[in-house]
């Protein structure tokens, strides 16, 4: 597991994550431990979290969605983005600008929507 990615488990965190949004984009990672399809997504953002320059340097997070639900619904609420998991929030100036979930969370589609934020 990467030292890169950051639990949000608090509204202030959530709120701190929004504002790292404004200077770099922000990875929100929706993971459930009960899930298959989540330790698949798990390995991928946590892999990307510790690729070295990875464009954009990307700010990751990551929601528990079993132990801290209640952050979990505060992220779809806020957001306007209906609740999946695994799902992959990409915010950028305070935005949801792109999202992905299940089998489509992958590096290439992180790095391509990252890429696009970035241009």
């Amino acid at each position: 597991m990467s030292e890169r990615v950051v639990n949000l488990t608090t509204s202030k965190e959530l709120d701190q994550a929004v504002a790292q949004s404004f200077d770099r984009p922000v990875i929100i990672y929706k993971h459930s431990s009960m899930c298959s399809v989540s330790s698949s997504a798990h390995q991928v953002i946590h892999q990307l979290a510790d690729t070295e320059n990875l464009a954009g340097n990307l700010f990751f997070t990551q929601v528990g969605v079993i132990e801290n639900r209640d952050m979990s619904d505060e992220v779809e609420s806020r957001f306007g983005i209906r609740h999946e998991s695994p799902q992959v929030l990409l915010l950028s100036d305070g935005q949801v600008t792109w999202n992905t979930s299940h089998f489509n969370i992958t590096a290439e589609a992180i790095k391509a929507a990252s890429d696009k934020v970035n241009s």
